[in-house]
C-alpha cells in the first residue's frame, strides 16, 4: 500500500529504527499483557495482538509511524463483550471478533470512508474517551485491591468495595501502589518509557522475593507461554452475536487511527491516507485474530513513543515486534511470574491519564448542545455495554450533524 512498506531498511535511519523498535518492543511487552487483562481475555492473547498487530501494520498501512496496537477504549469494549465468556470456545470467539473487526475496517477503507471521520462530534469522543478512563481506573480495583466485589456494573462494584475496606488484601494493594509510585519516578529518569517495564519487574519480583504468595500472579490465570502463537479458526456459530461489537470496536479503533493519521507526518514529509490506514488496520485485525490475538487500532500512545525514541521508518515497528517475539520465544517462563496487582498499577495510572478535565471542560463551554451531548455520552459509557454506548454516540454525532446543517439553511424568496 505504500512505496516504503515494500523497501528494505535504509542504512541512515536504521540504527535510529533499531533504537526505537528496542524501546517499543520492551515497553509493549507488559503493556500488552495488561491490555488483555483489561479485556477481561487471556492477557496472551493481549501480547500477541500486539505482536502481530504492530508488524501487519507497518506492513499494510499507509502512516509510517502508526503503531497498531490494542488500546484502552478497545479493550474496555472488548471486556464487554458477554459472548466472549460465554461461548463454548472463548479463544475461539475472540478470533472471530478480532476478524469481524478487521473486516469491518477493510470495508470502511475499501469504501474510502476516512473523509466521514470529520462528522464524529468532539463532543461525543470527548465524553467517550474520558468515561472509558474512569472505567479503566473502576475496572481494575479487584486486581488492585484483592477484593471481587460484587454488582452489575463497574460504578456499583467500585462502591462496593470502598464500602468494605476490611475485606481489601493489604499486600496485593501495596504491590499495585508501589508499581504506580515506581513507574511515576522512573519516568522522570533516563529510563523514561521503559520505566513502567522496569517497575513491574521489580514489584513481580518483590512477591516473589518476599513471599507474598496470596498475591495472584499471570500463572494463577493459567498464563504459560509455550512459543510464538498457532492460528486458529473462527468460530462461525457466534458471528450473529458479534456483529455489532465489532462494528462498534471497528469505529473506535477508526477514530483513534485517524488522530494518528493527521497528526504523524510520514518518513517523507507526507500526510498519510485515512482511508488506506482504515485497510492496513483491517489487515492488523485479521491477522491478529487469526494467531490469537485480541482486536488493534492505531495506539496514540505507541505512535508517540515510536516518533519519540527516534524512529526514522516503518522498520522500527518490525524491530519491536521481533523484540516481542524474542520475550515471548525467549522468556516465556518470566511472564507467568508477573504480579496482577502490578499490571493493575499500570492500567490505573493508563485510566487516570486518560481523563482530561480541561478537554471536558472546553466542551462544556461550548453551549446548551454541546454541553448535553457531552453528559449523555459519559453517562452512557458509564452504565451500558461500551458497543452501545458507541452506536448511541454515533447516532448523537449524525443527530448534531444534521442540527448544525439545519441552522445554516438560508431562505431565498423568488421574484
Amino acid at each position: 500500500m505504500n512505496t516504503e512498506a515494500n523497501s528494505t531498511p535504509k542504512r541512515s535511519t536504521f540504527r535510529h529504527d533499531a533504537s526505537a523498535g528496542l524501546v517499543l518492543g520492551l515497553q509493549s511487552v507488559p503493556d500488552g499483557l495488561a491490555t488483555g487483562l483489561l479485556a477481561g481475555v487471556n492477557p496472551l492473547a493481549g501480547l500477541y495482538g500486539y505482536m502481530v498487530g504492530t508488524v501487519s501494520g507497518a506492513f499494510s498501512t499507509s502512516s509510517s509511524f502508526m503503531a497498531v496496537q490494542g488500546t484502552g477504549a478497545m479493550a474496555m469494549l472488548v471486556a464487554d463483550v458477554a459472548v466472549l465468556r460465554e461461548s463454548s470456545s472463548p479463544s475461539r470467539a475472540l478470533v472471530t471478533l478480532s476478524v469481524l473487526t478487521g473486516i469491518a475496517m477493510l470495508v470502511a477503507g475499501l469504501l474510502k470512508l476516512g473523509s466521514m471521520l470529520r462528522f464524529v462530534s468532539n463532543a461525543v469522543m470527548v465524553g467517550f474517551i474520558n468515561a472509558v478512563g474512569v472505567n479503566i481506573v473502576l475496572g481494575q480495583l479487584a486486581n488492585l485491591t484483592g477484593y471481587s466485589a460484587d454488582g452489575p456494573n463497574r460504578v456499583v462494584r467500585a462502591v462496593n468495595t470502598f464500602l468494605h475496606p476490611g475485606l481489601l488484601d493489604g499486600r496485593t494493594l501495596a504491590v499495585g501502589l508501589c508499581t504506580v509510585a515506581l513507574i511515576v519516578v522512573l519516568e522522570r529518569t533516563p529510563l523514561r518509557s521503559l520505566g513502567l517495564v522496569v517497575a513491574v519487574i521489580a514489584t513481580s519480583a518483590s512477591v516473589h522475593l518476599l513471599g507474598w504468595e496470596q498475591v495472584a500472579t499471570l500463572n494463577d490465570l493459567g498464563v504459560t507461554l509455550s512459543g510464538l502463537p498457532r492460528p486458529e479458526l473462527p468460530l462461525l456459530s457466534v458471528v450473529p452475536a458479534l456483529l455489532v461489537p465489532a462494528v462498534s470496536l471497528a469505529f473506535v479503533g477508526l477514530v483513534q487511527g485517524a488522530g494518528i493519521s493527521a497528526n504523524f507526518l510520514n518518513a517523507d514529509g507526507t500526510y498519510p491516507d485515512p482511508s488506506r490506514d482504515f485497510l492496513g488496520q483491517g489487515v492488523a485485525n485479521v491477522a491478529s485474530g487469526l494467531l490469537q490475538g485480541m482486536p488493534v487500532g492505531g495506539s496514540v500512545s505507541a505512535s508517540a513513543l515510536n516518533k519519540e525514541a527516534g524512529a526514522g521508518s516503518r522498520w522500527s515497528l518490525v524491530v519491536a515486534s521481533i523484540v516481542m517475539a524474542v520475550v515471548v520465544v525467549g522468556f516465556g517462563s518470566v511472564v507467568g511470574q508477573v504480579a496482577m496487582p502490578a499490571l493493575a498499577g499500570l492500567l490505573i495510572l493508563i485510566g487516570i491519564r486518560t481523563v482530561k478535565p480541561a478537554d471536558m471542560a472546553s466542551v462544556w463551554r461550548t453551549g446548551p448542545v454541546q454541553k448535553a451531548v457531552l453528559a449523555v455520552t459519559f453517562l452512557l459509557t458509564m452504565v451500558i455495554p461500551l458497543q452501545y454506548a458507541v452506536l448511541a454516540g454515533v447516532g448523537l454525532s449524525v443527530l448534531l450533524h444534521v442540527v448544525r446543517q439545519s441552522n445554516q439553511v438560508t431562505v431565498r424568496r423568488q421574484v
